[in-house]
């Protein structure tokens, strides 16, 4: 997954698919006496991520964690803990092991939208909390910073995520409901059931053309096109009228949407 984020990206000469090899730091300036924060040395990393893949997915021989030992307000981390609290953990732990010159922080927030959809929280790539933890950076830093050390803040870490991941629904829930509305008001102004088909077609494929409507709603080229024209006459769909061939058709309110 590394090497394939760190193709053509930023930092992609740096070891793309490789744990470092050599010491790194997370601070403001490139000397680490500057440093916020300093990962664990690279000669650690298999053990940690190995550590660290266990909880993701189980011991493969059903290891238990033994209790009688804890100290008084130790944190026990339960493998079989509700998703929400086990991606908060993962990603902070990951971020906190900083295995890779250069993507950790990208790789982090993707692992997270993986391991919601292993859990079957979500059934697409959608819902990217990293968008709510970036709008409070200062603090999404400060907390992560809270975990690690003699003493670690898990519980402030852990409600800041979830708090971020309500929020996140909130956002996610609104949208469908606009898109839901704005649906049933374009059904109700289409005219036949190809129009309906289309327009419908439009939320899966914003913008589209002709031959991919044709294709992908089963009817032929010309009732296509008429479909999409008649959309556009009743401001549902957008298309430039000075274009003469593969012209785009649009549909800007799904997208306005969409980004808000």
């Amino acid at each position: 997954m590394h090497a394939t984020l760190m193709n053509n990206a930023r930092g992609s000469l740096q070891s793309a698919g490789e744990f470092r090899k050599i010491q790194n730091f997370i601070g403001p300036t490139k000397n680490i006496a500057d440093a916020s924060y300093i990962p664990i040395s690279a000669e650690k990393i298999n053990e940690y991520m190995e550590n660290l893949e266990y909880f993701i997915n189980g011991h493969p021989y059903n290891v238990q964690l033994p209790t009688d030992h804890i100290a008084k307000g130790e944190y026990i981390f339960n493998e079989a803990s509700d998703p929400l609290l086990k991606v908060a953990i993962i990603h902070a732990q990951f971020e906190s092991i900083h295995p890779f010159l250069n993507g950790n922080g990208r790789l982090g927030r993707i692992l997270i939208v993986l391991y919601l959809m292993q859990s079957k929280l979500v059934t697409k790539p959608i819902f990217f909390v990293s968008e709510e933890l970036e709008k409070e950076k200062a603090r999404y830093y400060k907390l992560l910073n809270g975990v690690r050390g003699s003493q670690p803040d898990w519980g402030s870490w852990i409600l800041f995520f979830l708090h971020a991941c309500d929020r996140m629904a909130i956002r996610i829930n609104q949208k469908l409901d606009r898109s839901e509305a704005l649906a049933h008001k374009g059904l109700m102004l289409c005219e036949t059931e190809s129009e309906k088909k289309v327009w419908l077609h439009t939320f899966s494929e914003p913008f589209t053309n002709t031959s991919k409507v044709s294709k992908y709603v089963g009817i032929a080229q010309n009732t296509a096109r008429k479909a999409l024209n008649a959309l556009v006459e009743r401001d549902l769909l957008f298309v430039d009228s000075d274009v003469k061939r593969n012209k785009k058709y649009r549909n800007y309110d799904l997208m306005r949407i969409l980004r808000d």
